[in-house]
């Protein structure tokens, strides 16, 4: 199972759903209170649950000016991320492929092969939701393709990671269990 601290509180990667899963929520949500305009916001109400705050404040940190690509394909990432768990599996495709070019997909460089393994993770993370959800619809050569794709992403991003250098042993773990479990090929979750 993997697992990482954010702002103090330990959060687990479900090893079926590969959602996360919060420890101390209260904390959590006092943290997002008192930092509401800061960006990791978006994810950390994403976690816990609370959607539409965080959607809102994934819209908001979009609008802010920001001037390096690489720190715009990281919000938008994050608000795909809000998209995904909401459902919305093409608009979030949509915004990891800007991620994906932001990142600098046709010519990444070494300051950017980090968020372009985070976006290729979380875009197979939503095709692996969309999967299921194509399959629950009975929708199954849709459901087929959508896994081959995160696997071929999640497969992509531990390339990345693994021969490149260019991530912690928490991420590498957290992408070594999304290719496992996509690899396990049950769609069912």
């Amino acid at each position: 199972m993997t697992s990482f601290e954010a702002e103090g509180v330990q959060i687990r990667i479900d090893e079926d759903t590969l959602r996360e899963v919060v420890e101390d929520p209260a904390t959590l949500l006092e943290w997002c209170q008192e930092h509401p305009t800061d960006p990791r916001t978006v994810a950390y109400l994403r976690m816990l649950g609370h959607l539409d705050e965080a959607a809102i404040a994934g819209r908001a940190s979009l609008a802010e000016e920001v001037r390096s690509p690489l720190m715009r394909a990281v919000r938008r990432a994050r608000y795909a991320h809000v998209l995904q768990w909401q459902g919305a599996f093409v608009a979030a495709e949509e915004q990891l492929d800007l991620a994906a070019e932001e990142s600098g997909l046709e010519d990444p460089t070494s300051s950017s092969l980090s968020i372009l393994a985070s976006v290729f993770q979380h875009r197979a993370k939503c095709r692996f939701e969309h999967a299921i959800a194509e399959q629950r619809a009975e929708r199954l050569i849709t459901a087929g393709r959508l896994w081959e794709a995160a696997l071929e992403d999640a497969r992509r991003a531990l390339i990345m990671r693994e021969r490149l250098g260019v991530a912690d042993e928490g991420q590498l773990a957290s992408t070594r269990q999304l290719v496992a479990r996509l690899e396990r090929r049950d769609l069912e979750s």
